[in-house]
């Protein structure tokens, strides 16, 4: 008799978990916007230069990076799944020194920005869990494109070959676009604390390792 007690008692507590969790999932028709600032990552191509080897040596580097700023709207279609897309943008930059024993120097800027455009899909878990509504406990996946506008440029001055004395060569400006895949996969947690406003971290691998903000549930 205990034994059956005892079941009856487990099924009992994990039907009222189930109805529990029913009633605070992520429904069919819910819509999340969110706006989020990410870091570390964020895909930097970095400066190459014309000049270096073994007799160059690099000195001091000064690198920028504005964090990576993100909007993304989604809905869920079906109970627990919401999908929908993601912007971000981020700019990327360096200055070096390149000096050589001799008196050769190379003084280079290279600037890079990146913008975003992906498609963005999330599980939301608490359903299983039984999690309170003020918590959402998800994972996702981005899938989408990349477009990478890149500027560089580069003053020399050093010997000239075959001429006596020194000169200057200001190169000419370099710039440069591309066109690529990007995504990655993601987990993440909020805390809604004023009824459908939430605060939210997020980490994994793609765009950054890192990523906070505000969301909305609609």
């Amino acid at each position: 008799k205990k034994i059956i007690s005892f079941l009856l008692l487990v099924c009992a507590l994990f039907v009222t978990s189930s109805l529990y969790a029913q009633e605070f999932a992520t429904k069919k028709g819910d819509m999340i916007v969110d706006f989020g600032v990410g870091f570390v990552g964020g895909d930097y191509n970095g400066y190459h230069g014309n000049y270096g080897g073994t007799n160059w040596t690099y000195s001091s580097p000064n690198k920028i990076q504005v964090p990576t700023l993100s909007v993304s709207v989604q809905k869920a279609f079906w109970d627990d799944i919401t999908i929908g897309g993601q912007v971000a943008f981020n700019i990327f930059g360096n200055k070096d020194d390149i000096q050589q024993g001799n008196g050769y120097y190379q003084h280079s800027k290279y600037s890079q920005s990146n913008l975003y455009f992906l498609g963005r899909g999330e599980y939301h878990f608490n359903r299983l869990i039984g999690w309170d509504k003020k918590f959402d406990l998800y994972a996702g996946v981005l899938a989408g494109s990349r477009i990478s506008s890149s500027r560089e440029t580069q003053i020399y001055n050093g010997w000239g070959t075959g001429q006596p004395g020194t000169y200057r060569n200001d190169y000419a400006n370099k710039t440069s676009t591309s066109v690529g895949p990007d995504g990655g996969v993601f987990g993440g947690i909020r805390y809604y604390f004023k009824g459908n406003m939430s605060v939210y971290a997020e980490g994994g691998f793609g765009i950054t390792a890192i990523r906070t903000g505000l969301a909305w549930r609609l």
